[in-house]
C-alpha cells in the first residue's frame, strides 16, 4: 500500500486525481471493516443463539440457529413457528436443512406421541408422520445425498401406524331367494 502510494507520489499528475485514488481507497477499507464486524457480530450470535432477536430483517441463517436452540431446549412449538418462517428464505442448503429438521421434530414428535398414548392419539400422530414424510422428501428432492433425510424417511414410513378398521355392521338380512336380488329373472310360474 506504501509503495503505491510513494509510486502515486511521483507521479506529477494533478493532485485532486491523487487525493481522489485515496479517497476511493480509504472508502474501500471503510466498507470492508464494517462487513467484517458485521460478520463477527452474526458469528457471535450463532455461536450464542440464546442472545437472538426474531424479527422481519433477521438473516434466515441467524433464525435457522435460533430455531435450532429452542429445539434442542424443549421448545419444539415455537421452533416450528420459526422454522416454518423461513422456508422460502435463503439459498438452497439452508432450505434443505430446515425441511430436514422440519420433518425430524414432526417425526420426533409423532414417535413420542404414538409411544405415550397409541391408538388413542392415531390420527394425530397419523398426521404427524405425514407432515414429516412430506418434509422429509422435499429436503431430499433439494439433496438427493441425504442420507439422514433418507434414513429418517425410512423411518416414518416404518412407524406410520396401520389403517383403522372400519366398524362392521350388524345387520344380517336373510335373503329368501336368488330372484329377489336380481331384477332381471323373473320369479314365478310360467
Amino acid at each position: 500500500m506504501a509503495h503505491l502510494i510513494a509510486s502515486l507520489m511521483r507521479m506529477r499528475h494533478s493532485p485532486a486525481l491523487i487525493w481522489g485514488i485515496l479517497l476511493v481507497l480509504l472508502m474501500g477499507i471503510v466498507y470492508e471493516g464494517y462487513a467484517v464486524f458485521r460478520i463477527t457480530r452474526q458469528n457471535t450470535l450463532i455461536s450464542e443463539p440464546e442472545r437472538i432477536e426474531v424479527d422481519d430483517k433477521t438473516p434466515p441463517f441467524l433464525v435457522f440457529a435460533k430455531a435450532r436452540q429452542l429445539e434442542q431446549s424443549g421448545e419444539p412449538q415455537e421452533a416450528l413457528r420459526l422454522y416454518a418462517s423461513i422456508l422460502d428464505r435463503g439459498d438452497e442448503q439452508l432450505r434443505e436443512h430446515v425441511h430436514y429438521n422440519l420433518g425430524t421434530l414432526y417425526l420426533r414428535e409423532a414417535a413420542a406421541l404414538w409411544n405415550a398414548k397409541g391408538v388413542l392419539e392415531y390420527v394425530r400422530v397419523n398426521t404427524l408422520v405425514a407432515l414429516a414424510k412430506e418434509q422429509l422428501q422435499k429436503a431430499l428432492r433439494l439433496n438427493p445425498d441425504n442420507w439422514d433425510a433418507r434414513f429418517n424417511l425410512e423411518y416414518a414410513y416404518r412407524i406410520t401406524p396401520p389403517a383403522k378398521e372400519r366398524e362392521k355392521a350388524d345387520w344380517h338380512g336373510a335373503k329368501p331367494s336368488v330372484f329377489a336380488t336380481v331384477p332381471t329373472i323373473p320369479g314365478g310360474a310360467p
